[in-house]
């Protein structure tokens, strides 16, 4: 193979890893409530979301437990120039199916003490299969 060869296919699989986005961890990732979720039983898929828990608001998910466990969670700012505050981020929720059906994980962007409620709501549809 020559080496133009090589570089174009090298070029062709990374873009095909950066459209089927993954998430940290290696899992598929979602981003929008209008991307349809299928997962199949131990399976496991990303909700990522941008945000600033500077502000003080996080994104919080609420789902149906026997259906979908949240396996892990994490905050990862934004890359900045040293000594920059008030920079922002995307929050990882990776979760996994535990048995068949369908879920909604309803994600909402609020400050924890606020009783008041938010008004930016996300739902995600999940289709969980054998």
């Amino acid at each position: 193979m020559t080496r133009l060869s090589v570089l174009l296919v090298a070029l062709v699989v990374l873009g095909m890893l950066l459209t089927t986005g993954c998430a940290p961890g290696g899992t598929k990732e979602y981003t929008s409530p209008s991307q349809p979720i299928e997962v199949k039983i131990g399976e496991s898929f990303t909700i990522t979301l941008e945000s600033n828990p500077t502000t003080g608001y996080k994104w919080e998910a609420s789902f149906d437990q026997n259906l979908l466990k949240l396996a892990k969670s994490e905050y990862k700012q934004d890359a900045s120039k040293p000594g920059m505050v008030g920079v922002g981020g995307k929050e990882y929720f990776t979760f996994q199916g535990l048995k068949t059906g369908d879920a909604q994980v309803k994600m909402t962007y609020k400050r924890p003490w606020e009783q008041t409620p938010s008004d930016k709501v996300l739902t995600f549809t999940v289709k969980i299969k054998k």
